[in-house]
């Protein structure tokens, strides 16, 4: 594991741990504290822990302590995070009875930390992929001037739907980064026409689009592009000139900005955020972790009752 990787697998870390290092009243251990928050406890607290950190399972974490945090209603619970050779300490707090943590926010644990997520998220009338009563939906938010974007096009999108086939629904939403490439919002209305034709004409020019990124900032390229796959090229012109999509794309950007979305490409699985392009392995282990989520959830469902006949 190269330390790049260490890095970037506790990053997300670092702040949480300095502010509750400053936060933190005393270093006494408490023994009712340690009889509530158990290895039973933890069994729970874990998983959900390494879903709203993102951590890998490469990444070990193990509870060293649980101190006072001179509240009643509160403990330090204190991580030894191990990757390789490598450790630091990760601190959060947690309720005394167990059933809420603190990072960064309160969560419940009884409770999906990312029901909230979904509810913001609008997947009507969004070009998509896959099925839309896929156990899994990712959502991505893209800018196509973007290269990780790119990136994620030219390495990612295909497998993610030939792998995962009608297990998986990729939907696309827009948020060009205009304050760093100004065309960016251009080639975003451009996709947003295409998509008024219909699902099957956007994917044709969401490709044109990715596959020709260097140009799209010369004027004509998007006609140009447009012109290679099935559009009716009247409609789509004077879309593309009078901007008629620009709201498409502005609602979507301000989706983004209402989940908290600052750079591209940001990722939600089932509404679990995912900011950036992780590798291949650690996209597809997210993937599998969420699925394997779902269908145990459907499992646990009671199933309907047969009619009595």
């Amino acid at each position: 594991m190269s330390k790049s990787a260490w890095r970037f697998s506790v990053a997300l870390l670092v702040p949480v741990v300095l502010g509750l290092a400053l936060l933190a009243p005393g270093r006494e251990a408490s023994e009712q504290a340690r009889r509530q928050l158990d290895e039973d406890w933890w069994k729970r607290a874990e998983p959900f822990l390494r879903r709203v950190l993102n951590v890998p399972r490469s990444v070990e974490l193990a509870v060293k302590d649980i101190q006072s945090a001179g509240t009643p209603e509160y403990r330090i619970v204190i991580l030894e995070v191990r990757q390789g050779e490598q450790t630091q300490p990760f601190l959060f707090y947690a309720s005394a009875d167990g059933t809420k943590i603190v990072v960064n926010q309160m969560y419940d644990l009884a409770q999906d930390p990312f029901a909230g997520n979904r509810e913001k998220i609008r997947l009507e009338d969004a070009p998509s992929l896959g099925p839309a009563d896929a156990p899994v939906t990712v959502v991505e938010y893209s800018d196509y001037t973007c290269p990780f974007c790119q990136r994620y096009f030219l390495t990612l999108e295909k497998p993610l739907v030939k792998n995962y086939g009608e297990r998986v629904r990729f939907v696309y939403k827009h948020f060009p980064l205009v304050g760093l490439r100004a065309w960016s919002e251009d080639a975003a209305v451009a996709a947003a026409c295409a998509f008024r034709q219909g699902n099957d004409a956007f994917w044709a020019l969401h490709e044109q689009l990715f596959v020709h990124v260097e140009r799209l900032k010369e004027k004509g390229a998007l006609a140009e592009l447009a012109s290679k796959v099935p559009l009716k090229r009247k409609e789509f012109s004077t879309c593309l000139e009078g901007r008629k999509s620009l709201p498409d794309v502005q609602r979507d950007a301000m989706e983004a900005l209402n989940l908290g979305v600052q750079g591209t490409p940001t990722f939600f699985i089932n509404g679990r955020p995912l900011h950036g392009l992780p590798s291949r392995e650690r996209f597809f282990e997210i993937l599998d972790e969420e699925l394997a989520l779902t269908t145990a959830a459907n499992n646990e469902s009671p199933s309907p009752q047969k009619p009595n006949r």
